[in-house]
C-alpha cells in the first residue's frame, strides 16, 4: 500500500491516476471536510475518517496488488501541529484518538510513503493552470511546505525504508520511481504503533508552545 503526500497541486491526484492507468492500482481518494464540524471540535471526526480511508483502503488490496491512499491516515498529527495557531486541536488532543484506532487495528502506516516536492513557484502555477479545482485554501497551504518536508524528513530518519521523497520536476519519471521503491521494500518494517509513538514524542518536541505531549 502507498500514501501520497505533499502540499496542495504537487500533483498527487495526478500520480495516482497514473499509477492506476499503468499499473491497475486501485485509488483512496483525498478525504472530503466538506461535513467536518467547527476546528476546535474536529479532532474526532477527521481521526474516524482517516481511519476509515484506511480501511477502505485495506479492503481494497484483497482485490488489487497495488492500492494508492491520496493523503496521509495520520493526516492530524502532522496538519494540526503546523496549523495549531489557528486553533486545530494539539497533538494531546489527537494521539490518544490515533493510539484507539491503532490498538483496535483500524488505522494503521502505509508500506510506503511518497512525498512530493516542488518549489512555491512551480506551485503557483500549478494551481493556476488546474481549472478542475478551486483550491479556497491554497495560500493557506503554502504554509504546509517546509513544516510538512520536515516531518517526513523525521519519518524516514525513524524508518528509512517507509519514506520516498520526489521532486516533481519531471512528472514522467514519478510513477515508475515509486514502482521502483515498492519492488525494493526490504522485510522488517518499524512496527505501527512503535512509529507512531516516535512521530507523537517528533511533534511534541517541535510545537511551538514547546510542551510534551506523550
Amino acid at each position: 500500500m502507498v500514501c501520497l503526500e505533499g502540499p496542495s497541486a504537487v500533483g498527487k491526484t495526478t500520480l495516482a491516476a497514473e499509477l492506476a492507468r499503468t499499473s491497475g492500482a486501485l485509488i483512496v481518494p483525498e478525504l472530503d471536510a466538506s461535513g467536518a464540524p467547527a476546528v476546535a471540535e474536529s479532532a474526532r471526526w477527521f481521526v474516524d475518517r482517516h481511519a476509515s480511508q484506511w480501511q477502505r483502503a485495506r479492503t481494497l488490496a484483497l482485490k488489487a496488488a497495488l492500492v494508492v491512499l491520496d493523503g496521509d491516515p495520520f493526516k492530524g498529527l502532522w496538519y494540526n501541529w503546523v496549523y495549531a495557531a489557528d486553533g486545530w486541536p494539539r497533538v494531546d488532543v489527537v494521539a490518544p484518538l490515533y493510539r484507539s484506532h491503532l490498538a483496535q487495528g483500524t488505522v494503521d502506516f502505509p508500506d510506503l510513503y511518497v512525498v512530493l516536492a516542488a518549489s512555491e513557484a512551480q506551485l503557483r502555477q500549478r494551481g493556476a493552470d488546474d481549472l478542475t479545482r478551486t483550491r479556497r485554501t491554497f495560500e493557506s497551504h503554502l504554509r504546509l511546505v517546509g513544516p510538512l518536508q520536515r516531518y517526513f524528513e523525521a519519518l524516514a530518519a525513524a524508518d528509512p525504508e517507509r519514506v520516498l521523497m520526489l521532486d516533481t520536476s519531471a512528472p514522467d519519471a514519478l510513477a515508475a520511481a515509486v514502482l521502483t521503491s515498492l519492488e525494493r521494500l526490504p522485510p522488517g518494517a518499524l512496527d505501527g504503533e512503535r512509529l507512531f509513538e516516535v512521530m507523537v514524542t517528533w511533534v511534541g518536541a517541535h510545537d511551538p508552545a514547546r510542551k510534551a505531549f506523550l
